[in-house]
């Protein structure tokens, strides 16, 4: 039966207006006039609420420290209740992608709630002659770099040193170059921080052996500080002009950062995302979880929260994505409780919208258009997600249904497939009474109305 979501206020790209929006099948169907719409669709009241594309999170590590299929089964219903209908996860490690993607596909589309699709990791020189087999093969059009395993990633992927990549400059700029060559809408992820840097920083913190370093996430920023991280972001933005490339930096967490990246892009050609992350907008080095709060890069000061929300306002910061590691604090833990120890990563499943409502724009009026553009669109158009992101006919009908007002507190039911959070005992304002996922009702009122196992895997493609 046909859907019409009627009287609320849709936030369209450029405005937010009283629309009612017909919904056939998985897809928009029209978009009417309030009461233009003559029929006998079902209808979903969205009086008082503002009608936002679903999220779309495209920076995820499902299965990093716990099967696959086990994460997309727990965690993507708690992401559906922040709004969520998309996400991205990063895929990287042993064994022949082929397979291996294959199999994460399998284990996605019987466990998730939600569409997915994969971001490759560049690991091993093989990966490089087979670039393009993964593109057409595979729908992957989206790889990442990692320079912090420069060196080191045999050791991380099981690999014989001879067949790992360097994960140096020089590999950056051929992968580029070789992806532009291929097609210049496929897109290279990169986590930035120059290994050589936090390397030596990391030896002089250990060497001065303070006690209170040792055991404060303000130790362990003192081994990544955010000029670690602009340093290798204005490195590849210069290479990525000279390759004319798309490069897209994950999780940018510096205030130096933004200022350098609103520099250069004013001169350089080619296409340059920044990205950043809800740890990075709502906490710092301070915050009361202590080393739960270890993350790569680290969290920072207030100065650095306040000028990434300015980079959203203005456009700087195109997405956020959540770096959403589902682990216990058992896992975290095991191999002590020291900076030296201590695993990094935490879960933050649909975290995403309501930060960016009761942060964005109950507290610092940055406008809905603006902040939907970042909660999905954006994204949407950057990784190729051709169907998705977009309120207007014809795209799949993935919709939050926000209620401005909501107030939440985040408590234990919100954790996802994680026994902690970073985020515990905030309150944010601004929640999604429903969550559609290609036409159906996968949550309301924070409640799950659907079964898991229903998302599908999105085959990309470039033009």
């Amino acid at each position: 039966m046909e859907k019409l979501i009627k009287d609320g206020s849709v936030v369209f790209e450029t405005a937010v207006r009283k629309a009612d929006i017909l919904i056939r099948r998985e897809k928009i169907a029209a978009i009417f006039s309030p009461g233009e719409y003559v029929g006998n669709a079902e209808i979903i009241d969205a009086n008082g609420l503002y009608i936002m594309p679903g999220t779309i999170d495209p920076h995820q590590h499902l299965g990093l420290y716990k099967p696959l299929g086990d994460a997309f089964r727990m965690d993507t219903p708690r992401q559906a209740i922040g709004g969520l209908t998309t996400l991205l996860n990063y895929q990287r490690g042993k064994g022949d992608y082929y397979e291996t993607v294959q199999e994460a596909i399998r284990d996605g589309e019987e466990n998730s709630l939600v569409d997915f699709a994969f971001s490759l990791g560049l690991c091993a020189k093989e990966h490089l002659d087979e670039l393009e087999g993964y593109v057409k093969r595979l729908g992957i059009t989206s790889f990442k770099f990692f320079f912090d395993k420069q060196d080191i990633a045999h050791t991380f992927y099981d690999l014989p040193k001879e067949e790992a990549l360097t994960l140096d400059k020089a590999d950056f700029y051929f992968i580029l170059k070789k992806l532009r060559e291929i097609s210049p809408e496929l897109l290279l992820c990169i986590h930035c921080e120059d290994a050589d840097l936090f390397r030596a920083l990391q030896k002089s913190v250990k060497e001065a052996d303070d006690q209170e370093d040792r055991y404060s996430l303000t130790g362990f920023e003192k081994t990544r500080p955010g000029w670690v991280e602009t340093i290798t972001v204005s490195d590849t933005m210069w290479l990525n002009h000279v390759v004319d490339g798309n490069m897209y930096v994950v999780h940018t967490s510096a205030a130096t950062t933004v200022g350098m990246y609103d520099t250069l892009r004013k001169v350089l050609k080619g296409n340059v995302t920044l990205e950043t992350c809800p740890h990075y907008l709502l906490l710092t080095k301070e915050a009361p979880c202590g080393l739960l709060g270890k993350v790569n890069p680290p969290l920072r000061t207030v100065k650095d929260n306040d000028t990434l929300w300015e980079g959203i306002r203005n456009g700087s910061i195109k997405t956020v994505g959540t770096d959403n590691v589902p682990v216990r604090k058992e896992k975290r833990f095991e191999h002590g409780d020291d900076i030296w120890a201590v695993f990094v990563g935490f879960g933050g499943p649909g975290i995403i919208l309501p930060t960016l409502i009761s942060e964005g724009y109950h507290k610092r009026g940055i406008p809905l258009t603006t902040l939907s553009m970042v909660n999905s669109t954006n994204a949407a158009r950057i990784f190729l997600l051709r169907d998705k992101g977009v309120i207007a006919p014809g795209y799949d009908a993935d919709l939050a249904l926000v209620d401005l007002d909501w107030e939440r507190e985040i408590t234990p039911e919100l954790f996802g497939d994680s026994d902690f959070s970073v985020y515990e005992g905030m309150k944010l304002k601004g929640w999604p009474r429903y969550t559609i996922s290609r036409g159906e009702i996968i949550q309301k009122d924070g409640v799950i109305t659907a079964k898991p196992g229903r998302g599908k895997y999105l085959r990309r493609f470039v033009n």
